[in-house]
């Protein structure tokens, strides 16, 4: 039996051991975006942050700070003061990441209304 190239490939994502899958899982993740997309016009202080993604409890968002700085999608700088003063920004990494998440908001845009519809249509069936 022969197996598909595309099954043995490591850089595909719907191969188990694909080393993408990991960054895959985290874009995709409930506040990522939104947390980039915070960051989109500078630099900012993590209580910025909280107050523009409503909603993101402050510990999902340490957490998923601490992953997109890990990933290298934003930077993390540290003023020596009492108390600290952390900031975050986004590294190009974080705003190529951003360009690509501009195209999905147009979509949406140029798509909601049809979305909407469906919704209502299978709602009512």
């Amino acid at each position: 039996m022969e197996v598909s190239p595309a099954l043995t490939d490591p850089t595909n994502p719907m191969h188990a051991d694909c080393p993408g899958r990991d960054v895959f899982k985290l874009i995709t993740g409930r506040w990522t975006l939104l947390i980039l997309w915070s960051l989109k016009s500078g630099t900012l202080r993590f209580f910025q942050i909280r107050d523009q993604v409503e909603g993101v409890s402050e510990r999902v968002l340490s957490s998923a700070l601490k992953d997109l700085c890990r990933h290298g999608l934003i930077s993390r700088h540290v003023e020596p003061s009492v108390p600290p003063k952390v900031s975050y920004s986004l590294t190009p990494c974080g705003a190529g990441l951003l360009d690509v998440m501009g195209q999905i908001t147009g979509w949406i845009a140029s798509e909601l209304d049809t979305i909407e519809a469906a919704k209502r249509r299978y709602d009512e069936s």
